[in-house]
């Protein structure tokens, strides 16, 4: 019997040990006080960019003269509306008749071989068009749209 109690008492302590080291590697605390692990920056505000542009003044008037051909239709495809097609007298009573009329769009006289043509308006789109031609139906029933060939 003496035998088995020098075994429970070296079970025992070996257990006391295994226990009170676990609890002592628990209760261990690091007693230096962490340090941050960023710098400190001081942020500047940025400055502000400037961006000087050096040009030719002649740009702006070249920009001006493309915006205006663009404008009147030189460049892209626009609609007109034809009011007559004939001699130069009737052209010329037409057009006065049209400008009296409708004095916000432009008419010209366009000269084809033999006869003349009154052209009113550049349209840039066909819906707009067809608005004018309403108005101008009006005054001028035999008009229509349609597009100038490129030259």
């Amino acid at each position: 019997m003496r035998m088995l109690n020098t075994t429970n008492h070296i079970f025992l302590f070996g257990f006391y040990l295994i226990i009170t080291s676990t609890l002592n590697a628990q209760d261990t605390t690091n007693n230096t006080p962490e340090t941050p692990n960023f710098v400190p920056v001081n942020i500047l505000p940025q400055p502000e960019a400037s961006v000087t542009i050096n040009q030719d003044p002649r740009i702006k008037m070249l920009l001006d003269i493309k915006s205006k051909m663009e404008k009147d239709g030189e460049f892209s495809d626009r609609y007109k509306i034809q009011l007559y097609y004939g001699n130069l007298n009737k052209a010329n009573e037409i057009i006065r008749a049209s400008k009296d009329a409708f004095p916000k769009w432009s008419s010209s006289i366009q000269w084809e071989t033999p006869n003349y043509k009154v052209w009113m308006g550049n349209y840039r789109t066909r819906l707009e068009a067809d608005r004018a031609l309403k108005e101008v139906h009006t005054k001028f029933p035999n008009a229509f749209i349609f597009r100038p060939e490129k030259k």
